[in-house]
């Protein structure tokens, strides 16, 4: 099996994705949002690109009679006049149960929807469920590629580290001895060289993902704004055995990318 890694959004523009399953990472805070707001009972999540357009898409959800919650930040900032922010403790289970979530975001979402038009299956994944995504694309069995949103076009450190995380999974459900006794293709894995960088920032912090964020430029953006229990919700590592998936439910909301619990 073939693991592949591209580093931003950006990147995903020109990639070739199809028949394979990609993982898409913004670990800071949109795929967090994501898999707590589903694990939370959330109904569905349209993620959007464009602020004017999430609001269209979510009062049109409204005038369904479909319960609805709009969401979105830039820069970190929730959008003015916009309900929620992108803080995946916002999204308790009395406040999304039942309800759809319109989401837009600086960089998550516009990954999600770059992935969601190019690859056969899209899952969303973070620290909070890297275990559980690895068991579902080792199950799927196909070519994995690992999309980090990145952050402006750039690198992004906890985003890596996230696709680290269900790199260092797949290694152990196809090798259980290989952490112990790591042989280059051991394991079965063919991994493309940004993956391998992104299993040892795995090796280097799976005691302590937190750290990760008080090393990346934007964990500690977010921490001087005041969110680092944010932080601390989403540097739980294998908490959620959710396994968002993009697709199911496309008639809701027709050109609209749709994520849901697999």
């Amino acid at each position: 099996m073939r693991v592949t890694l591209y580093p931003t959004a950006e990147s995903l523009e020109q990639a070739f994705l199809a028949g394979g399953t990609a993982v898409v990472f913004d670990v800071l805070r949109a795929t967090s949002t994501i898999v707590t707001a589903l694990a939370h009972g959330c109904r569905g999540v349209v993620t959007v690109v464009d602020p004017a357009e999430a609001q269209e898409v979510a009062a049109r959800l409204a005038g369904g009679n479909i319960p609805v919650l709009l969401a979105g930040e830039r820069g970190g900032e929730k959008i003015p006049g916009f309900p929620h922010g992108n803080s995946p403790l916002e999204f308790r289970p009395e406040v999304v149960g039942g309800r759809m979530l319109v989401l837009t975001t600086s960089n998550g979402t516009r990954a999600l929807n770059l992935a969601a038009g190019r690859a056969g299956t899209v899952l969303v994944g973070s620290l909070l469920n890297a275990r559980a995504v690895a068991r579902e694309a080792c199950r799927l069995g196909r070519d994995v590629i690992l999309a980090c949103a990145g952050t402006q076009g750039e690198f992004s450190l906890e985003d890596a580290l996230g696709a680290g995380m269900v790199v260092l999974e797949m290694m152990k459900m196809a090798d259980p001895g290989w952490l112990y006794c790591p042989t280059p293709g051991a394991s079965g894995l063919d991994l493309s060289d940004f993956a391998v960088a992104a299993l040892h920032l795995a090796l280097a912090y799976k005691d302590n993902p937190r750290r990760a964020f008080d090393h990346s430029l934007h964990g500690r953006k977010l921490f001087s704004m005041g969110l680092a229990a944010d932080l601390d919700w989403c540097a739980s590592l294998n908490t959620c055995e959710v396994v968002p998936v993009v697709g199911e439910g496309k008639e809701i909301i027709p050109g609209c990318p749709v994520i849901v619990r697999s």
